[in-house]
């Protein structure tokens, strides 16, 4: 029983390295894997994190890596919000790395690789959602965590809130879903609404950018 086990569990560090092949992180760090069978726009995508209390030298780290590494020893650098991304392609694969600061020390660091000639138009993948007039798909997202499967589709439109809301409740409840949330955040700025029938939940946050823009998020859950 304990040489099965042992086997067992060497087995299993043998495939998580294995799959952690292709995102470098640096010494010293172990990261930790974020879900199973991971696709971002229909591309089969690797995603991994780790903290650190030294956010400069994660980043030198990485331009360093990409500098030797990537092709042409070249790579992008920019800040959107308080998040750092660097990214760079290696082979045919894009790989980018985010640094999102967490409290006044730590550093929460995402690694992630994708095939980019393998994504496929968001739109294309959320036929299924329902949305207002208008919409734009601009992410879709599936994983799976054992037996759970999840799904993430993010859109933009341009109506209000409460508009998204009303057609959401009308949408689901005319299909015999259940309304199980309801919930103004901020009024008339977010509003978060959960649907359930038999196996499957969806989770929708709606929240106004700007004066122009409403993001959409759907969160799909499948037992």
């Amino acid at each position: 029983m304990r040489c099965f086990l042992f086997l067992t569990i060497l087995l299993f560090q043998q495939a998580v390295a294995a799959e952690l092949a292709a995102l470098p992180v640096p010494p010293n760090v172990v990261p930790e894997i974020i879900a199973e069978d991971l696709r971002f726009n229909g591309s089969p995508m690797q995603i991994v994190q780790f903290i650190s209390l030294d956010t400069d030298g994660v980043a030198r780290f990485y331009r360093r890596f990409f500098s030797e590494k990537a092709r042409g020893g070249k790579y992008t650098e920019n800040m959107i919000g308080k998040t750092r991304h660097i990214g760079a392609m290696m082979d045919n694969i894009l790989v980018n790395i985010e640094l999102m600061p967490e409290g006044k020390k730590t550093t929460r660091v995402l690694v992630s690789s994708l095939d980019p000639d393998k994504m496929q138009h968001p739109e294309k993948l959320a036929k299924d959602i329902p949305r207002m007039p208008g919409s734009m798909v601009t992410q879709h997202q599936e994983s799976r965590d054992g037996a759970k499967k999840n799904r993430m589709v993010f859109m933009t439109n341009r109506h209000s809130v409460e508009g998204n809301a009303m057609y959401l409740r009308e949408h689901y409840q005319r299909l015999g879903w259940s309304r199980l949330k309801d919930h103004t955040v901020k009024t008339a700025a977010q509003r978060q609404l959960m649907f359930g029938k038999e196996k499957k939940q969806v989770l929708v946050d709606v929240q106004r950018m700007d004066i122009q823009t409403t993001m959409v998020i759907y969160s799909e859950m499948e037992e």
